[in-house]
């Protein structure tokens, strides 16, 4: 993968449900693919802003984030502010298009939790499908690796 190329952030939710069975997938237009709800960063926004607002844009869905940090320790009142970490973070390649040249997504990854009988209300924009998925399913869905991946972890 070419690092040199021009790098975009953005924040993805990988949203379990209450009992860790299911994730939340959407099936993206353009990408013509099962993903976690996400997408860009807005100026002056969080990466844990932006996966809240992502979600809930694409999905209909509030969703709780899952705490991932294990540190202990304590931010100086009024000057420090102790964000919330993501599960993960990946550098994806996002070929070039008719509206886009090719860039890097720089992805903060957060494990989420919803419930999953909250009402869905899918963005037609770029989304033409949104679904809770068991692991199996997801397995069995075009989907990027990292997705496949943590499906496999979570048999």
């Amino acid at each position: 993968m070419d690092m040199n190329l021009e790098k975009h952030f953005v924040a993805t939710g990988f949203v379990v449900n209450k009992d860790r069975s299911k994730m939340l997938m959407v099936y993206h237009k353009k990408l013509d693919k099962w993903l976690a709800p996400g997408g860009h960063l807005e100026e002056n926004e969080t990466p844990s802003e932006a996966v809240r607002r992502e979600v809930k844009e694409e999905t209909g869905v509030d969703i709780e984030i899952i705490d991932n940090s294990h540190l202990e320790i304590t931010p100086e009142p009024n000057k420090e502010l102790l964000l919330e970490t993501p599960m993960f973070m990946l550098a994806e390649h996002i070929p070039a298009n008719k509206k886009d040249e090719a860039h890097i997504h720089l992805d903060f990854v957060f494990l989420c939790e919803a419930d999953e009988n909250q009402p869905i209300k899918q963005q037609e924009e770029e989304v033409e499908g949104v679904k809770w998925m068991t692991w199996e399913e997801i397995l069995n869905v075009d989907t990027f690796a990292s997705i496949s991946g943590f499906a496999k972890t979570m048999l």
